[in-house]
């Protein structure tokens, strides 16, 4: 009985492999921007506790497919920053208030630690950056844009701690917010919430000066102050015992 004839692959040509490395290039690159877009919205309050992160109204919301939008979530569960449902739903775990007590005793620890580093080897242009970012939070303060106001408060706190140049400190502290930060957003429903960036423009002074206490007193003030608010909210009745989503649409185009 004759053998049939095995098909035969032809190897690639030097531009079909090309291609190939350039597409496979341009989906790593998709999956990787996708990646830091969800990790930026958790800690900008753009997501909440409770909300269920939908791959359809994502890949919308991101302008691509659901593939890089499930990679980029998988990668959270396994972080513990998102938490995978029965279901197979992923959503934004809702703290208990006394671990967001603790997570925000650990960012004070932390942070300080990287604002006294980054005074040692601060640059003369460092509060300026500051002074500029800070100016564009008060407009923002000014106009009640809160998914802004909470964006470019978190570009002022890393601006400065990633001049401390940690490779330790900066993922301890990107951690950290991934936690804390889908509870931020409250801050602004919180009666009596001083968001005035008042702890700001001493942080900007202390820098100036190269005072590292002026600065950590200011950090940890700022720090205590919207913990003491977010607390207050995380009440039985208060708003972050709720599943409130928002769009995420104007946030991230």
């Amino acid at each position: 009985m004759a053998r049939s004839r095995e098909p035969v692959t032809k190897p690639a040509t030097a531009e079909e492999a090309g291609q190939k490395k350039r597409s496979d290039q341009k989906r790593a690159h998709i999956t990787d921007l996708v990646a830091r877009r969800l990790r930026h919205g958790l800690m900008t309050g753009a997501f909440m506790p409770g909300q269920v992160m939908g791959l359809r109204a994502l890949a919308t919301a991101f302008g691509t497919s659901s593939m890089p939008i499930r990679s980029g979530l998988s990668q959270l569960v396994a972080a513990n920053v998102l938490e995978e449902l029965p279901s197979g739903s992923v959503r934004v775990p809702r703290l208990s208030a006394s671990k967001l007590k603790e997570l925000f005793e650990v960012r004070e620890v932390v942070e300080n630690m990287a604002a006294k580093a980054a005074l040692k080897s601060v640059d003369a242009d460092l509060p300026n950056r500051l002074t500029a970012i800070n100016k564009r939070l008060l407009a923002a303060i000014d106009q009640r844009d809160a998914l802004e106001c909470l964006s470019i408060n978190q570009e002022f706190h890393f601006t400065l701690y990633e001049a401390a140049k940690s490779d330790v400190l900066m993922p301890l502290i990107e951690s950290l917010w991934l936690l804390s930060g889908p509870t931020m957003y409250f801050s602004f429903m919180v009666p009596n919430s001083p968001w005035d960036a008042s702890e700001h423009k001493e942080i900007i002074d202390g820098v100036k000066a190269g005072d590292a206490a002026a600065v950590q007193r200011a950090l940890s003030r700022d720090i205590r102050t919207t913990a003491r608010h977010l607390l207050a909210a995380s009440g039985s009745n208060g708003p972050l015992k709720s599943q409130i989503g928002i769009a995420v649409d104007r946030h991230f185009r």
